[in-house]
């Protein structure tokens, strides 16, 4: 599924403010579900009805529009703006090596013991995006264990941009965070872009899916989720979050972003372990 934010660690990307936003419309609103369901495929019951309204008005705004309603009779027509729409709320934006601080502890606390320890590694990245998490998790194991199996589900609410990741490719704005000597290792240049190795992108399986609504596999070692969630309901957070502690084995670890946290988490069967990140029991 997703919802990724931000370009920038610790900044989630909101849509620029366009003064002034109109106060929440629950009809129009409504009316703006339904289509969005119908259109794009997206249920948004258990998102924060005030966030999206804010979000849609201002991208409606950008793209010369009226009103949402506008927007959504216009995107049925245009599919250029229709997967630009479907993307706004997605927020399929992303890097690799995203927080350096939150992947170092996540490489020294964890990831090191798994795979020195375990024969099997396996992870989720839930919410993947155009592939820079999934790849950076690759990454790291070819570097920490390159002899031990590592599966990588990752997956995505957006079709079309799971296209994108599984082609592997990304301009060099795009592998601003990815080390000269990782580029040297893990990819190859292809005209002006990188393409990742097929040694990089093999622990990888891609997969369409919907955290709100489709089944979920288990057990993970690992669950990376990272700013993925922060406009849905706090119903629908508590669900995700114990539904991700079963899929999760005794001792695994779910690694959220840098600005989330879980209230009342010993409540959902978790506990704290360092900043972003926790531990089913």
């Amino acid at each position: 599924m997703v919802m990724d934010t931000s370009a920038r660690p610790d900044r989630p990307a909101i849509l620029p403010t366009f003064a002034p936003v109109p106060d929440l419309d629950q009809a129009a609103y409504d009316r703006m579900a339904d289509s969005v369901r119908s259109l794009l495929g997206i249920d948004l019951s258990q998102y924060k009805p005030a966030q999206v309204w804010r979000r849609v008005n201002g991208f409606a705004t950008a793209k010369g529009l009226p009103d949402p309603d506008a927007l959504v009779a216009k995107a049925k027509q245009d599919a250029v703006l229709k997967q630009a729409f479907l993307d706004m709320l997605t927020i399929n934006v992303s890097e690799f090596f995203r927080n350096p601080e939150a992947w170092d502890m996540l490489v020294e606390k964890y990831l090191k013991p798994m795979l020195r320890s375990q024969p099997t590694v396996r992870i989720w990245s839930a919410g993947c995006s155009l592939g820079f998490e999934p790849l950076t998790l690759s990454m790291l194991a070819h570097e920490i264990a390159p002899n031990v199996p590592v599966k990588i589900l990752a997956t995505d609410l957006d079709e079309t941009i799971l296209a994108r990741a599984r082609q592997g490719s990304y301009t060099e704005a795009q592998m601003a965070g990815v080390s000269p000597a990782r580029r040297a290792r893990f990819f190859r240049q292809v005209d002006k872009n990188w393409q990742a190795t097929p040694e990089l992108q093999a622990p990888i399986t891609w997969r369409r899916h919907d955290l709100l609504r489709d089944p979920y596999q288990q057990p993970f070692d690992l669950i990376c989720c990272r700013n993925v969630v922060i406009y849905f309901t706090e119903t629908a957070k508590t669900d995700l979050y114990t539904r991700f502690r079963d899929s999760l084995r005794p001792a695994g670890i779910l690694f959220l972003g840098a600005t989330e946290s879980i209230p009342n988490v010993r409540s959902i069967g978790l506990l704290p372990a360092g900043s972003t990140f926790y531990q089913r029991p």
